[in-house]
């Protein structure tokens, strides 16, 4: 069994945001804390299930990848709602940090404690149910859970990936997209890597953004290899390096040594211009970027370009080549929150809508103060 698609999905990223969700110390996480251990426990149950289906025999490729992407469906749900979740609690603080907390909320109200806990109770449980149904689903065609072996090296909170959906519909930044493709392709007779950060608060959609410019046909065009890792909080050099490794050889992927990881990928980079996405970095350690950008400069580098997301000023400034290549992600005006709404009730363009749900989508979309997360 070809285990690419399966390397392509990985929860660390996920069980990260599970773990620290559950243990913060807010009181949005009170009546659901159980559910999100519940997941936090599916999720690493599903990753030794992976490790079995990397092991399948080729004559069940097909059934047991339906099974997989079931599964990388279920997560990017999961990791949406985290997100959206991990946003509030942010955007809470901020109020609170501010003193602009309202002394009266409609109960119904985004700002609303209760009906938020209630809408995100309802939306991992639902999480959590599906991913009970996959578990039954994955005896049924014999996949089993397989532990990680033991190893002294520290978990890395990464997602890696090779492609994306291109189906998901894009609002609000299509002159941005533009501007970075545009900015990316004319970067092929430079001599050095060069950085673009896009930075910008959670729920801005920088991930979203990174990934239509990854799927972009003149990227796919204009660069040889096109590679996703996500770093997220331990920013481990050598394990960036194996995450880029499996995208581009998965056979050799589990070589440790820094020397002979570069080798691997210089033999596969070597005159090559590729695209590096870094999503979800937080590192602001200038020695462990530099290390990284030294790695990267031995694997030839002309014309090949590195985006990095990230929710931090400083990481920007750490990491951008140039402060020209920095893109800022601003917040989306209000008719584009509601392109986003209306996208999501009423997925056919065509689909009639009343001019009372009109206006009551309208008023929802002003309670999304520009944010596109919240808007989903």
């Amino acid at each position: 069994m070809a285990a690419e698609f399966v390397l392509t999905f990985a929860a660390e990223g996920i069980l990260t945001k599970v773990a620290a969700l559950a243990t913060e110390q807010v009181s949005l996480a009170w009546g659901f804390k159980g559910e999100l251990a519940r997941l936090g426990d599916s999720l690493s149950l599903m990753q030794n299930i992976l490790r079995d289906a990397a092991e399948q025999p080729t004559d069940r490729g097909h059934t047991v990848k339906a099974w997989v992407e079931k599964l990388k469906n279920i997560a990017q749900d999961a990791d949406d709602v985290l997100d959206e979740f991990q946003y509030e609690v942010l955007r809470r603080k901020l109020e609170l940090q501010n003193h602009m907390k309202k002394k009266v909320l409609n109960f119904f109200s985004i700002s609303n404690p209760l009906a938020f806990r209630l809408k995100m109770a309802r939306k991992i449980k639902n999480i959590n149910q599906r991913l009970a149904d996959l578990k039954s689903e994955a005896s049924l065609i014999g996949l089993v859970a397989k532990p990680k072996d033991a190893t002294p090296q520290a978990m890395v909170n990464r997602e890696t990936v090779s492609s994306f959906d291109t189906d998901e519909k894009f609002f609000g930044r299509e002159e941005l997209l533009s501007d970075i493709v545009k900015t990316l392709i004319n970067s092929n007779n430079q001599e050095n890597l060069s950085v673009m950060p896009i930075v910008g608060m959670p729920g801005l959609g920088k991930t979203t953004l990174a990934k239509k410019v990854f799927n972009e046909l003149a990227i796919d065009k204009s660069f040889d290899k096109r590679i996703w890792v996500c770093v997220s909080n331990d920013f481990d050099v050598n394990s960036i390096l194996r995450s880029i490794l499996e995208i581009l050889n998965p056979t050799n992927a589990k070589i440790e040594r820094q020397e002979a990881l570069l080798k691997q990928l210089h033999e596969v980079l070597a005159g090559k211009r590729y695209i590096l996405i870094l999503d979800d970095v937080w590192n602001e350690d200038r020695t462990k970027w530099s290390n990284l950008m030294n790695c990267l400069a031995k694997l030839g580098s002309q014309g090949s370009t590195v985006i990095v997301t990230t929710r931090s000023a400083n990481v920007a400034s750490i990491t951008e080549t140039n402060p020209y290549l920095r893109r800022t992600l601003g917040l989306l005006q209000e008719d584009k929150c509601w392109s986003i709404l209306k996208n999501r009730a009423f997925p056919d363009d065509n689909a009639p809508i009343s001019a009372d749900l009109e206006t009551i989508g309208k008023q929802i979309a002003k309670k999304c103060a520009g944010v596109p997360l919240v808007a989903k």
